[in-house]
C-alpha cells in the first residue's frame, strides 16, 4: 500500500505496509519489518528452518478487520438469538453493533483510499475493501429485515391454562419458552 505525501507541489509515493501492530516502511533495503513478530529482529543464523515469520494472513491483515470480525460474530449471535426468541431488544442491539462496526470500518477504509485513490494503485488493500463491502451488504440486509420483522413481531398472547383460583402457579405461553418465572396472583 502506498501513501501519497505532498510536499509543496511535488507528489511522492512512499511504500507503506499496514501490519497487525504497526505501519511498516518497505522502502528501506526492501526489508519487510512487518514479517517479524512484535517488531523484534531475529539473527540471520537461525538454525530453525521452520520459522519463516508470522503467517501471511497475520502479516497482511489489519487490526481493525480482526476487531470488526469479532464484533460481527457477536452481532450475528445476537441477531440469531433475537430471531429465534422473537425479541426486538436483541434484534435492535445486534443490528446496532453490526451497523456501528460497519460505519467505523467503512469510513476507515474509505479514509485510506481517499489519500491515494484506488485507480492509481489498483490491488492495494483489496481484502479490506471487499470485507467492507460485505459488511455494508450485511448491514443493509439487517436493516431491511429488521424493518420487515418489526411488523410481524408482536407481544405474545398469554394462554392461561391454570385455574384462576390457585396461586403461585406459572403462566404458560403459546410460543417458546412456554412458561416463565412470573407467577399468577390470586384474583
Amino acid at each position: 500500500m502506498n501513501f501519497v505525501r505532498v510536499s509543496r507541489t511535488i507528489g511522492l509515493t512512499i511504500p507503506i505496509k499496514i501490519g497487525l501492530w504497526q505501519l511498516c516502511d518497505t522502502e528501506i533495503l526492501n526489508y519487510d519489518r512487518c514479517a517479524d513478530w512484535n517488531a523484534r529482529t531475529y539473527p540471520a543464523n537461525i538454525t530453525n528452518v521452520e520459522f519463516f515469520g508470522p503467517p501471511d494472513f497475520i502479516r497482511i491483515s489489519q487490526s481493525l478487520e480482526i476487531v470488526a470480525f469479532v464484533f460481527y460474530v457477536i452481532a450475528a449471535a445476537l441477531l440469531l438469538t433475537g430471531l429465534t426468541q422473537r425479541s426486538m431488544g436483541l434484534l435492535f442491539f445486534g443490528s446496532s453493533i453490526s451497523m456501528f462496526i460497519t460505519v467505523v470500518f467503512t469510513s476507515s477504509t474509505i479514509g485510506l483510499f481517499a489519500v491515494q485513490g484506488k485507480s492509481s494503485h489498483i490491488g492495494y488493500l483489496s481484502s479490506a475493501w471487499w470485507i467492507a463491502l460485505v459488511a455494508l451488504c450485511i448491514s443493509l440486509i439487517t436493516a431491511i429485515s429488521l424493518f420487515i420483522l418489526s411488523f410481524y413481531i408482536q407481544p405474545l398472547n398469554i394462554n392461561n391454562t391454570n385455574d384462576k383460583n390457585t396461586t403461585n402457579e406459572k403462566m404458560f405461553y403459546s410460543f417458546p419458552p412456554y412458561s416463565s418465572d412470573v407467577y399468577l396472583t390470586q384474583q
